[in-house]
């Protein structure tokens, strides 16, 4: 068997994909994933295949305008607009064809909701096709709304389940170059939006969440219509610098803190507060500055670096603060240690509530709130027993998941839509 990754975003976005290629091609099977060159060298490192997806949302996050737009979506709205219009739309309009051209001799698609178009290449081919969303977003529940929608407040149950209706309307901006694709590539005609939500010739599409049932388990409402595997991590060929393990060598563990892709609106401001909690705590950090702005060099207190993989320093800190991306908070708990979520945006500010709740993180709370002295306070709460010995809990749990090959076991047996 051969398996498609349609996917784009984010590495969080990304990664899962990966981790899962990898555990299908460990049971002899072939896969290749069609995303942003951003991530080739992760993808092709790891020995999985990629195929060149042409939008590449890393690279626009990356430049000014995109830097703007994430830092201020209200403020640069008109920028957002027209980012989309010249730049987005077109390149999305090719990625179809990429997506096209990387399922041709496949047997299942395996597609992240960004990859609108899909279920169209598989019902051309006449292929089967999973939904697997990075974060629970897509069935319609009770418990809590759409997280594009609402990711922390709760309506209630109705219209909890109402707020999912977005997600057939979230091609909708993109359903002109999706039928130009359809009419021109695929030689099938037009559709509406929405239209492949949840069913594709009149059958369920199944609906994978690599989440752990742990962090879920008030949820009654998924009743069946979705598998929750447990949470994929990747055994990645990475490894930590060297000049990191030095500084992991001597001294106590430090805590870690990455926001990933988020930028930092006052880097500065952040680093000084940072150094004095630090400080006056008697604590040291590793830095993981991505593409969050911050720009300092190596002391004794602190260890910066690019980037490093999470389930190889996450084990050896004394605890993480992070964005809340669904990956990096599943490495979180998987390493059994506390944790301390400062959400940016959208899904952060629901798994940063997910997991306080369990007991396993302490509040969250916006970089705009930050202070010294909050951070001081999370430095020594982080020591708290209580809040150790139910994150050590919650990771003797998610160990026995086995999230990645239940999430195999299952696309192998798919049926055929």
């Amino acid at each position: 068997m051969k398996i498609c990754f349609m996917t784009l975003g984010t590495r969080g976005d990304v990664q899962p994909y990966l981790a899962l290629a990898k555990e299908l091609i460990s049971l002899g099977n072939k896969a290749v994933i069609c995303t942003s060159e951003s991530f080739k060298n992760l993808i092709e490192n790891e020995g999985v295949e990629f195929c060149k997806a042409t939008l590449d949302l890393m690279a626009i996050a990356s430049t000014d305008d995109g830097k703007a737009v994430l830092e201020n979506p209200i403020k640069n709205m008109k920028l957002a607009i027209k980012m989309s219009k010249e730049i987005i739309s077109p390149r999305y309009r090719q990625t179809f064809d990429d997506f096209y051209s990387a399922a041709i001799d496949c047997d299942v698609i395996v597609y992240h909701p960004k990859a609108f178009v899909a279920v169209d290449i598989a019902i051309k081919l006449s292929i089967p096709c999973i939904s697997m969303p990075p974060v629970p977003i897509t069935y319609p529940i009770t418990e809590f709304p759409c997280i594009a929608i609402s990711p922390a407040k709760n309506f209630g149950a109705f219209f909890n389940r109402l707020t999912y209706s977005f997600n057939s309307k979230a091609e909708s901006g993109y359903i002109k170059q999706i039928n130009d694709f359809r009419t021109n590539t695929l030689k099938l005609t037009s559709r509406k939006a929405g239209q492949y939500t949840y069913f594709a010739n009149d059958k369920e599409i199944p609906i994978i969440y690599p989440i752990s049932k742990y962090l879920f388990n008030d949820v009654k409402s998924w009743n069946n219509h979705v598998t929750l595997t447990g949470f994929f991590f990747l055994d990645t060929n990475e490894n930590l610098d060297n000049d990191l393990e030095i500084f992991l060598s001597k001294g106590k563990k430090p805590i870690s803190i990455s926001f990933s892709s988020m930028p930092v609106k006052n880097p500065d401001d952040f680093t000084k507060k940072l150094h004095k909690a630090l400080k006056e705590t008697s604590n040291r950090a590793v830095l993981l500055v991505g593409n969050s702005g911050i720009d300092i060099k190596n002391d004794e207190t602190i260890f910066v670096v690019k980037q490093a993989p999470h389930t190889k320093l996450f084990p050896r800190s004394k605890a993480v603060i992070h964005h809340g991306g669904a990956g990096t908070t599943a490495t979180a708990l998987l390493s059994g240690i506390p944790q301390l979520i400062v959400p940016f945006a959208t899904d952060q500010l629901f798994w940063a509530q997910r997991v306080y709740k369990k007991g396993v993180s302490l509040e969250p709370f916006k970089e705009a709130d930050l202070t010294w002295q909050k951070l001081s306070k999370a430095f020594l709460s982080f020591e708290d027993k209580d809040i150790i010995e139910k994150a050590n809990e919650m990771s003797v749990k998610i160990k026995k998941e086995n999230g990645l090959q239940n999430a195999a076991e299952f696309i192998m047996s798919v049926k055929c839509i």
